[in-house]
């Protein structure tokens, strides 16, 4: 397999910047992040001002904005449930990861009664900017009596990224099948909004799992599948593989996007890995068909290595892990907000010029077989 001269950089020496705490609904883990960066300006000093009322904006820490960590936790225990639920918190960093504030209480909650549709959970947020309204697209858990579970994406949405609206099930034929990852691309072609999803029917092998589009006249839906637009590469090392979204995809200018996605692997023991690859979109091309738009790939810009990423002691771990639902850009630099082993979040970056001009001369190749 070639390698690719791109850097990865762990920040804090490796160090989570969320780890699990005593409160209620975060003892067990705390994990997979959505971060939105607000720089400062005019439309996002009150934005500010309202997440941190306890500080002056001309405090010197501010003075290169703030990011928002909506994360992902769960407690160890959940008692009276079948199953340990999701809740989402939020913690407020300054763009180079000093906590500015971290909140006390969920940000989100799964709905009270059995019947509703994330009543077992709120999971894995990825938050989108359009206008001036913030779209949190999530995993909501709705109870069922054969799986225990059934995953579908619901939306939420906000202003000022601390009070959320929840919208319900995300309208449309993307949630006729279980649905688990989802995220809202940054901005509109052709005047409508596209989002990447990852369906999966009861059954379906995890080596089946693609990326497919889907498009809507408004962020709220009715959300209209198009097809699928990525599968994995069939990896020797493993058994299967298979592929979701990750952070907001990154947008390039001229309708293409830089998109950091994730591939799932599992070996014939049952052991997993998740690693995050990167591709680039050029929506250009979505008149040739929805299958086109992916121009490039390349695979192994992060696998799991460091102590955090490898093992955890938490009960609801997954080992093995990085995964991330959220990213944003500083002085030149991608920053990715990761889960490790399913259990604190991370961070680690990249300089955006050089994965771009990597992605650039990169192809469509499978690196793992001669030839592609």
């Amino acid at each position: 397999m070639e390698q690719r001269r791109i850097t990865i950089e762990r920040c804090l020496g490796t160090e989570p910047i969320i780890a699990p705490t005593s409160q209620w609904w975060e003892t067990g883990v705390t994990f997979n992040a959505a971060a939105v960066y607000l720089d400062r300006s005019a439309a996002n000093d009150p934005i500010i001002q309202a997440l941190l009322p306890m500080r002056r904006l001309t405090d010197p820490e501010l003075a290169d904005g703030v990011v928002a960590i909506h994360y992902r936790a769960r407690p160890e225990t959940d008692p009276g449930l079948p199953f340990v639920r999701s809740f989402i918190g939020l913690a407020l960093f300054s763009p180079t990861l000093k906590l500015l504030y971290r909140y006390r209480e969920p940000v989100l909650y799964p709905e009270p009664m059995p019947q509703c549709y994330d009543y077992l959970g709120v999971e894995d947020p990825r938050i989108t900017r359009l206008g001036d309204t913030f779209y949190m697209l999530y995993c909501g858990l709705k109870a069922d009596p054969e799986t225990i579970h059934h995953p579908h994406l619901c939306l939420a949405s906000s202003t000022d990224l601390l009070h959320w609206r929840k919208l319900g099930a995300a309208a449309g034929d993307i949630n006729k099948p279980h649905n688990k990852d989802g995220v809202l691309f940054p901005e509109t072609f052709r005047g409508k909004y596209y989002m990447l999803h990852r369906p999966w029917w009861k059954g379906l092998a995890h080596g089946d799992y693609a990326m497919c589009l889907a498009a809507s006249e408004a962020p709220e839906g009715p959300w209209r599948d198009l097809g699928e637009i990525l599968h994995s590469y069939r990896n020797p090392k493993f058994t299967q593989s298979w592929v979701g979204a990750g952070s907001v995809p990154i947008a390039l200018g001229g309708d293409r996007y830089l998109v950091i996605y994730h591939t799932g692997n599992s070996d014939a023991q049952g052991k997993f890995e998740y690693q995050l690859d990167v591709a680039m979109v050029d929506f250009k091309l979505l008149s040739a068909g929805v299958s086109r738009i992916v121009t490039s790939r390349i695979e192994h810009l992060m696998v799991p290595e460091t102590p955090h990423e490898l093992s955890s002691s938490s009960s609801l771990r997954v080992q093995n892990v990085v995964f991330t639902c959220g990213s944003y850009e500083y002085q030149g630099d991608i920053y990715i907000v990761y889960g490790g082993a399913d259990t604190c979040t991370m961070v680690a970056r990249v300089r955006k010029e050089l994965l771009v001009q990597e992605l650039e001369k990169a192809d469509l190749k499978n690196p793992f077989v001669a030839g592609g």
